[in-house]
């Protein structure tokens, strides 16, 4: 196969218009110069499943595999979408009409799609081509994914003089024409037991897949159980800590109690002790005389005055807080403000009267 110039495959890259043209012209490079592939740079008409057509960059070719002791080289087909490499290429097995896809490969489908794990988890700029191709060639080694189509399950093998340029995706696994691939493919009888170890493999296959997720599933349910234990265990530690709290506040109170019991038992017993007097207001009678009666209502009347005032605060106090109404607080202020000048009117004469000094 002609090796192409860089003036040429730069000129394919300006005509596709890729989003990241450096990068692709990177990675088109690595692909190009791997050692496990021999591909040439196209652009060509790519059609989606939707009907609709695109102008893609294309590499053709094939990617080399060793299987049983022999060499053989694939023939694929790696598309480059426009975002690329920030999307995974579309890459496809491109068998010849002598050969057919192998139904039970867990890497490609039977229309020729690579599926790979590398494709799927493809990761910019964890991925680029080069390590694309060294992981198809490592996977077709361990199971080819076409045969041909001769009445053997052979992969297709090629010799290492020339490798074939692959045509349009076609997929066909009817029985070889007289049309033969370049490399030709040896007649000699193959053994049996190629197919029946490649079906083998898939089964295996399959059963680690379904293995992995059951055991998967199983860590998943340990470690949602071990998390729920945990979370019990830290709530019971809090609840014991809770009930440790309240049956010391219990004690506590209990003793509040207590102590209030025998303060209380004492002061009766104080009371008790205490001499009875006939006259219930003799205390408050007996706390101040005063020489003449104009001097005890001076003294009521300023008493009641100073109440007042204290009244009158309280009430501005309510109304500011909107404890009460305007209009209830404008009543009562009414009637004690009548009320206080009465008291200071009072107070006024019975100081002109007992001869003291009137502010």
């Amino acid at each position: 196969m002609p090796k192409q110039s860089q003036n040429e495959i730069d000129q394919m890259i300006q005509r596709a218009r890729p989003s990241n043209r450096d990068l692709v012209r990177r990675d088109l490079m690595q692909g190009i110069n791997s050692t496990v592939s021999n591909l040439v740079l196209k652009l060509c008409e790519y059609y989606y499943n939707d009907g609709t057509s695109k102008e893609l960059l294309c590499l053709c070719g094939t990617v080399m595999c060793q299987y049983k002791g022999s060499r053989y080289n694939i023939p694929i087909e790696i598309w480059l979408q426009n975002d690329h490499p920030n999307s995974a290429p579309l890459a496809y097995v491109k068998p010849t009409l002598d050969m057919y896809v192998s139904q039970t490969s867990r890497d490609v489908h039977p229309d020729g799609t690579i599926i790979i794990p590398y494709i799927r988890n493809w990761r910019h700029p964890n991925s680029d081509l080069n390590h694309l191709l060294n992981a198809m060639s490592e996977a077709f080694s361990q199971s080819p994914p076409v045969f041909s189509s001769g009445g053997s399950t052979t992969p297709y093998p090629t010799s290492t003089a020339s490798m074939p340029t692959p045509q349009t995706f076609i997929t066909n696994t009817g029985p070889s024409t007289s049309q033969s691939y370049p490399h030709g493919y040896p007649q000699t009888q193959i053994p049996q037991d190629i197919y029946r170890e490649s079906l083998q493999t898939a089964v295996l296959d399959k059963v680690r897949i379904r293995l992995d997720e059951t055991i998967q599933i199983g860590n998943a349910q340990i470690d949602s159980l071990r998390r729920t234990e945990q979370d019990l265990t830290d709530g019971q530690k809090k609840l014991q800590t809770l009930i440790n709290d309240a049956q010391q506040q219990q004690v506590q109170a209990q003793n509040y109690i207590t102590n209030l019991r025998a303060k209380t038992n004492e002061m009766l017993e104080a009371a008790q002790k205490m001499p009875s007097s006939g006259k219930e207001n003799s205390v408050k009678d007996d706390a101040l005389i005063t020489p003449a009666p104009v001097y005890k209502q001076l003294l009521q009347a300023y008493a009641e005055e100073h109440a007042i005032q204290d009244l009158l605060y309280y009430l501005a106090d309510g109304l500011r807080k909107e404890s009460i109404g305007l209009d209830i607080y404008l009543k009562h202020v009414r009637e004690l403000s009548r009320k206080q000048f009465i008291l200071r009117a009072t107070m006024h004469r019975c100081r002109q009267i007992a001869g003291l000094s009137v502010k």
